[in-house]
């Protein structure tokens, strides 16, 4: 039967050191450390339906989710990276019969990706849409309307913005 000895804290942190220093010393280093990582992630659906908006309208998803990271603003419908990284977003949206909505996915003002529904034939119908980008700590990517108005865009969980950092630069 083995002995198990227990140790400090502050041992077991000087052990670890040591071993670092070890496989440092022969080359070799992993290539993460053992650190919680920051999650930075965000899901928000729109709460109310909308109805005639503008082009050029940034569409707010104030039922926020998920906010890991404290990215995305439903105030604004913005989301503003924390931190460099490859990001991942997702949307989607729900309109009815005769509706046409053209949704963009935005990146510092600039369309990076592009849905549309044009006078929808069956009684609801969804699309969606996904951008993955390569983002610095401040830009900024929201989804808005473009091309023409949207007559209706269905509430609730059929309605998201989402987005995760995937990986580090």
């Amino acid at each position: 039967m083995q002995n198990i000895q227990a140790t400090s804290p502050s041992q077991f942190i000087e052990d670890i050191n040591g071993y670092r220093r070890a496989c440092k010393s022969i080359g070799w280093e992993p290539k993460q450390d053992c650190v919680a990582y920051n999650v930075i992630a965000f899901h928000a659906n729109l709460k109310s339906h909308l109805n005639n908006v503008p082009v050029n309208s940034t569409i707010k998803f104030e039922n926020v989710q998920l906010n890991k990271g404290n990215g995305y603003d439903p105030i604004t419908g913005i989301f503003t990276a924390p931190e460099d990284g490859v990001y991942s977003f997702a949307w989607s949206f729900l309109s009815q019969a005769g509706g046409t909505v053209y949704i963009a996915g935005v990146v510092d003002n600039a369309d990076h990706a592009h849905t549309c529904i044009e006078t929808q034939q069956s009684k609801f119908i969804n699309t969606s849409g996904h951008l993955l980008y390569e983002l610095r700590k401040g830009n900024k990517v929201w989804i808005r309307t473009w091309h023409t108005p949207a007559t209706f865009i269905h509430a609730g969980f059929y309605t998201y913005f989402s987005g995760s950092k995937i990986n580090s630069i």
